[in-house]
């Protein structure tokens, strides 16, 4: 069915309800998702190594309405209706602005107009507001950071430098060898791990498909954890497009940007005490690598292919932890260079024939910047300067003074 016909057939998406339990030791979320006539959906967050469980209604709630992205997209659906919980109008428009910017991928590629005024309506029809708890995150330890971790260089940037000031606490989902082994290297705390479960239905519908604002879902429950820290890897580079669309800029990563960052700390200021920041916001991939490039012990256990991290582990790189030609193999071996890339990943795909088409793309020569977490066009060129730093808003005093002591600029 073309999107036209799915939208007339399923008008309606439901945000039916949530729940929470503990079970042998695991606090188990599960979210109930509706798609009138025929479809119902249950996804599922199981999160384990977690002392102190926060069970805050209302978080659970925004952690359901930040995961109902992956169910929508199989319809389209022009009416979501919000029966879990209440939102105020800032909140609605909040989320309204996550579906036009943070789906603009999606649209892109399934070639969907979502340029009308009523394409998406978000309608609430919750009436009793569960009753929040005091703010989370005064009861954490100020010395304790929450740092999400995903087996890249980057997150291996930030475990080195905050370490050193503070007890980090990792955070994976759904961790793969890369991730564990990064934790293991950095000999940090004991990883709180998140199991995060698509509903399988969804996957036999072959519907719609396509990228969704999953940081946004990061986010979300990183700030149920109650930590008063949570200090992401994602860099200046992110705030790049990859092309437009219908008149908009279309971002791979707008999740991960300083726009939607902070539209988030402030949709957060009556909700938490936690601070929601890029702690390597300031610096653009090309200058990540220069610190990176210091801790040679993780070369043999990071990686950035998101081929190890898809579902079906049929198509994970076969004895290596790179397949050597997508965007983010290419990427990540422009940025260190031929000699370090050769050694970690046995040859450098930027001079392979078979990858002509992906340069092309990240030098801007193609109209579309590869759909992935890649470096810039301009670093891509070579046209950025080194000692360039840009100042985020959302994070803490303390934590700026460790990264411009750390970085030479």
């Amino acid at each position: 069915m073309t999107y036209q016909e799915l939208r007339q057939k399923y008008p309606k998406f439901i945000f039916k309800s949530f729940s929470k339990e503990i079970i042998d030791g695991k606090l188990v979320l599960k979210f109930e998702y509706q798609t009138p006539p025929d479809l119902a959906f249950t996804h599922t967050l199981e999160i384990s190594n977690l002392e102190n469980f926060g069970c805050d209604d209302v978080l659970i709630f925004n952690i359901g309405l930040s995961e109902m992205f992956s169910y929508w997209k199989a319809t389209c659906s022009p009416i979501v209706e919000i029966q879990a919980g209440s939102l105020t109008s800032d909140q609605t428009a909040f989320w309204h602005k996550l579906f036009i910017r943070g789906m603009g991928e999606y649209y892109y590629k399934n070639q969907i107009d979502f340029t009308p005024d009523d394409f998406i309506v978000i309608k609430t029809t919750y009436t009793s507001p569960p009753t929040p708890s005091p703010k989370l995150g005064e009861g954490k330890s100020r010395g304790e950071v929450l740092v999400p971790v995903g087996g890249g260089k980057d997150s291996i940037v930030t475990l080195e430098l905050l370490k050193k000031h503070f007890k980090i606490i990792p955070m994976m989902i759904n961790p793969v060898p890369a991730m564990i082994d990064v934790c293991n290297v950095a000999s940090v705390e004991k990883p709180i791990n998140i199991a995060r479960h698509l509903d399988p239905r969804l996957l036999e519908l072959k519907y719609l498909n396509g990228h969704v604002p999953l940081s946004a879902s990061i986010a979300f429950i990183s700030i149920l954890l109650g930590f008063k820290h949570v200090a992401l890897s994602n860099e200046r580079s992110s705030d790049e497009g990859n092309t437009t669309y219908l008149g908009h800029n279309i971002n791979h990563q707008y999740s991960k940007s300083l726009e939607f960052e902070t539209d988030l700390n402030k949709y957060l200021e009556n909700i938490t005490h936690v601070k929601y920041f890029s702690f390597l916001r300031p610096l653009y991939e090309l200058q990540i690598t220069k610190l990176f490039i210091k801790y040679p012990q993780y070369f043999k256990v990071f990686t950035s292919c998101n081929k190890n991290f898809k579902i079906d582990p049929s198509t994970h790189p076969v004895g290596s932890l790179w397949c050597k030609t997508c965007p983010k193999c290419v990427s990540v071996a422009l940025l260190l260079g031929s000699e370090i890339v050769t050694k970690i990943m046995g040859c450098y795909p930027p001079e392979m024939p078979e990858n002509k088409a992906i340069m092309d793309g990240l030098l801007g020569l193609t109209p579309v910047k590869p759909f992935e977490c890649v470096l810039t066009r301009d670093e891509a060129l070579g046209n950025i300067d080194m000692n360039s730093y840009m100042e985020n808003p959302n994070m803490p005093k303390e934590f700026e003074k460790i990264l411009k002591s750390e970085y030479d600029h």
